[in-house]
């Protein structure tokens, strides 16, 4: 049965096949990556190198890849799911094969009447078996479905008219911010009228490698600590790709006028001394800013200067605390 997701996906609104790819791919090479660490020798070096650089070049690139926006008003004219029908085909046939039964003069003469209808009756009762054992896979998927096509009808309802509480449910039924969990950030969002507020935090030691590989002439494997500019200019990418990525979604799946996002990390407080959640990047992202640059080609931190934003960074220091932005009015 096709489920109501997969109808969603089937018409183009939800991220297309080369798009699941790369996600896929994404989530393989995290996994790849975060075994590698676990690692104590590799004995691989090839492939250690390969996957350390598919890593890197994938954790400053999520803004690449992103929803299609949804299409809301096919999803209105979704019909509701077909409760399914109970298939006794097989057991009518085997019961109308009971039903005429007639013994040959073998039969007869060998006494294999009696053993060629309990080989039917037996029959059937596997049929019934059968029968019931697939209906009510049916039946258990189409009360999800069912379900889920409710859902979406009761947010489609209120979407129409910018109400913060389907933009959530919509957010709580397709988790449009699963990749970006997958490399350890947590996100929390509230819904507004007209926009939505993220904060995402980002634990750079668990996201971003501090070490290079590297492959000798000789096919050894090198590993050497990664520069502390390096390491923050990755960061950074990676921050800002991500937050790129979150508006991407948010504009895929609810018409908000603009998105802001604070990326939180934990810094020194100077005047507690006491290392906090701080905020290092604050933007406020409108699609159709967003909307006319070239995702493929900009770099994620420069990007940053299209759109009205607090951010402090130094190539030796890194990220330092700035305020949440707030759009003008």
């Amino acid at each position: 049965m096709v489920t109501v997701k997969g109808v969603v996906r089937s018409y183009g609104t939800a991220v297309r096949q080369i798009e699941r790819e790369q996600q896929r791919r994404a989530r393989e090479t995290a996994k790849a990556f975060k075994e590698q660490q676990k690692q104590k020798e590799i004995s691989n070096a090839t492939s250690a190198v390969r996957e350390w650089t598919q890593y890197v070049e994938m954790i400053k690139s999520l803004h690449k890849d992103c929803t299609e926006p949804i299409d809301w008003t096919k999803i209105k004219e979704m019909k509701e799911p077909v409760e399914p029908i109970r298939n006794s085909n097989t057991e009518n046939q085997i019961q109308n094969k009971i039903d005429n039964f007639k013994p040959s003069f073998f039969d007869k003469i060998f006494g294999l009447t009696r053993k060629k209808l309990t080989n039917l009756e037996n029959q059937l009762i596997q049929a019934k078996n059968n029968n019931q054992k697939n209906y009510e896979l049916k039946h258990s998927k189409y009360l999800e479905e069912l379900n889920n096509w409710g859902i979406l009808q009761e947010i489609v309802k209120v979407i129409e008219h910018k109400e913060s509480e389907a933009y959530k449910k919509a957010f709580e039924f397709f988790e449009p911010f699963s990749e970006i969990g997958e490399l350890g950030a947590k996100i929390s969002f509230k819904f507004e009228n007209n926009h939505i507020d993220v904060d995402i935090f980002v634990n750079s030691e668990e996201a971003i490698p501090n070490y290079e590989l590297k492959q000798t002439s000789t096919g050894k494997l090198s590993r050497k600590d990664m520069s502390k500019s390096k390491f923050n200019e990755l960061y950074q990418d990676h921050i800002c790709s991500s937050v790129i990525r979150i508006a991407r979604e948010v504009f895929a799946y609810v018409p908000v006028e603009y998105s802001k996002i604070n990326a939180v990390s934990n810094l020194l407080n100077s005047a507690t001394g006491h290392m906090e959640k701080q905020s290092i990047l604050s933007v406020i992202i409108l699609p159709e800013t967003l909307n006319k640059l070239n995702l493929d080609t900009i770099d994620p931190s420069d990007s940053m200067k299209n759109f009205v934003h607090n951010m402090k960074f130094n190539k030796t220091s890194g990220f330092s605390i700035v305020e949440k932005v707030e759009l003008k009015k």
